[in-house]
């Protein structure tokens, strides 16, 4: 209950975000099914869990204007999306996850991750406090202003270029995720 109400309650508090429909539970986690982000709806397209070592690191949500089971075209849609991550491991400290982040990045952009290392340099600056169970990352792409993150509704930074935002849902979605499981999760409800 109480981790509902903190999803709730940051995705009420998120800016563009306003307060969410009736929730669908992933891996103890209830996650909205629609969000609001300016004017537009997104629904939940899938969710899942993010394991490392046998050890449950956080749930991912994917949210879009209407379903898709097409990763690509996802990746390369210059539309309104938001992957939502909530921590469900008190194991995940500030500098674990920016390096699963960063590790993320290099693994989307390939040989191109020089030119997003300043972006990678903007996250390790904006997040600058611990990171504990039940907290809620937001990264929410808007065409024409970029990707928004926010942690617990409390926007962080706004990290420009449609290119970025490709390479971080890459992360979950491109053709080698950091979790083919939870890509395969993210892309089926």
């Amino acid at each position: 209950m109480r981790t509902l109400l903190s999803l709730l309650l940051a995705l009420i508090l998120f800016t563009p975000l306003a307060a969410p429909a009736k929730a669908r539970q992933i891996g103890g986690i209830d996650l909205a099914d629609s969000i609001q982000v300016g004017e537009r709806q997104l629904v939940l397209n899938g969710a899942g869990v993010r394991n490392k070592f046998f050890l449950d690191v956080y749930v991912a949500g994917l949210y879009l204007p209407s379903t898709s089971h097409d990763a690509a075209a996802i990746v390369s849609a210059d539309e309104i999306q938001s992957v939502q991550l909530v921590i469900t491991s008190s194991k995940i400290t500030r500098d674990r996850l920016l390096e699963a982040i960063d590790e993320g990045i290099h693994k989307s952009a390939g040989q191109d991750y020089p030119r997003y290392q300043p972006r990678m340099q903007e996250l390790w600056d904006a997040i600058t406090f611990e990171v504990k169970p039940g907290d809620i990352f937001s990264f929410t792409y808007i065409p024409g202003e970029g990707t928004h993150v926010a942690m617990n509704g409390k926007e962080l930074r706004v990290l420009p270029e449609f290119d970025f935002k490709k390479v971080l849902f890459g992360i979950w979605l491109g053709p080698d995720p950091i979790q083919s499981s939870l890509k395969k999760d993210m892309l089926a409800l």
